[in-house]
């Protein structure tokens, strides 16, 4: 299999209407993104989303179906804080998905078994992917979302991405379209997980609680502090693709939102050709991007100044931790590199005959030999933003922090 086997690609959505005549240049099946701010909520804080009106939302679902692919709305919150059971939230949902009808959406994506079932119900011609947020790992938890009406399933990539006889039941399992996230450096099972996307959750809902991404802000601690978490994250390479489509897997979901279009781009690129290029960490790391990213006026002001919750001064370690990793404007070197010409050709091969989920990564050393000839993170980067990550960690967990 090559470039020309059958595997689409879902993309992440930056609203950028000059990409759309490039991406379909390429497989791309839909594009995924929603509204910053729809009263619902969904997967990402709203201070990672891109600044978009509605008018702006429809123009652009115009353009993609004009070149053949379609959007879908996310509406993949792990958690609705019980708001789903009011009057005034149903009637917000019904008006959006009506109103995504007449812009000509017809695909969503659902994380919770009521708003599939109630979706289903009263929209019967959308289809409906059910989200990682789901958490579907076996083929009885596969079998479920499928029998409620589920169209397509995102299989919990963060954790079985490389679990093959695992992969293989849940495909025998349900005859519906199963998609993996391809570009993902989550920890694998991660112990975080169900707090990092109830935070998601309550962080998008139009709520003006203030979000701090504890679980991010540790999970990249422990990537500069062992950089063999990197290779053991459940990424599946360019160059692997077409083994995951013999198995069954043709759709594949690529990261991130609100990326800078070059960098987008290049990873649609990537994997359609399936050619990592020299650095690996270009395609998976969220941040570090040499291009700007695309923000609403007063960003800052608007998602982080909450004097009644915590003095703003406070803050000020972890604006300088993502100021110097590159995550909140444009960065002209990237500190962390993976170099694909280090990864073994038969890497996957490496995990055919181990259960990642029942060994000691101390007694295995598969993943951290690689790290130890692949991943390259600047020194001086390393120190600063480790010394960093413990200003901001005493910060968050001291009382005199919150006042208390």
């Amino acid at each position: 299999m090559g470039q020309g086997s059958d595997v689409g690609f879902s993309v992440a959505a930056n609203y950028d209407r000059a990409l759309v005549s490039q991406l379909a240049a390429h497989p791309v099946s839909e594009v995924y993104g929603k509204l910053p701010h729809d009263g619902i909520g969904g997967g990402r804080p709203r201070y990672l989303a891109t600044p978009l009106p509605r008018r702006q939302l429809a123009a652009y679902v115009a353009d993609l179906r004009r070149v053949g692919i379609d959007f879908n709305y996310l509406l993949n919150g792990a958690c609705f804080a019980n708001r789903e059971w009011s009057r005034a939230w149903q009637r917000r949902l019904m008006r959006l998905l009506t109103d995504l009808g007449t812009m000509g959406v017809r695909r969503v994506t659902v994380a919770t078994p009521y708003l599939l079932e109630l979706i289903k119900r009263r929209f019967p011609e959308f289809h409906v992917r059910v989200g990682i947020f789901a958490q579907i790992d076996t083929p009885r938890r596969a079998r479920f979302w499928a029998d409620l009406g589920a169209d397509a399933i995102t299989l919990e990539s963060f954790s079985i991405n490389r679990d093959f006889a695992r992969l293989a039941a849940i495909r025998a399992a349900v005859d519906c379209e199963l998609q993996l996230i391809a570009n993902h450096v989550c920890l694998p099972n991660c112990p975080m997980q169900n707090y990092h996307q109830n935070g998601f959750a309550h962080a998008s809902d139009g709520s003006r609680a203030l979000f701090i991404d504890w679980c991010f802000l540790r999970c990249s601690q422990r990537r500069l502090s062992e950089p063999a978490e990197l290779i053991k994250a459940g990424w599946i390479r360019p160059e692997d693709i077409d083994r995951y489509a013999a198995m069954g897997f043709t759709t594949f979901k690529l990261l991130e939102r609100g990326i800078p279009s070059a960098a987008l781009l290049r990873r649609v690129a990537a994997y359609h050709h399936r050619h990592s290029g020299e650095d690996l960490a270009e395609l998976l790391l969220p941040y570090g991007f040499a291009e700007p990213r695309r923000r609403e006026a007063f960003w800052g002001l608007r998602n982080f100044f909450r004097p009644r919750q915590v003095a703003p001064a406070r803050l000020r370690p972890l604006l300088a931790l993502a100021r110097d990793s590159g995550m909140l404007a444009a960065s002209p070197t990237r500190p962390v590199r993976i170099a694909t010409a280090a990864i073994p050709a038969d890497f996957l091969e490496g995990f055919r005959e181990r259960d990642c989920a029942s060994l000691r990564c101390d007694d295995c050393g598969y993943c951290a030999g690689i790290a130890a000839r692949a991943v390259q993170i600047d020194p001086d980067h390393r120190q600063r933003a480790l010394a960093a990550h413990a200003t901001a960690a005493d910060d968050l967990l001291g009382g005199s922090t919150w006042g208390v």
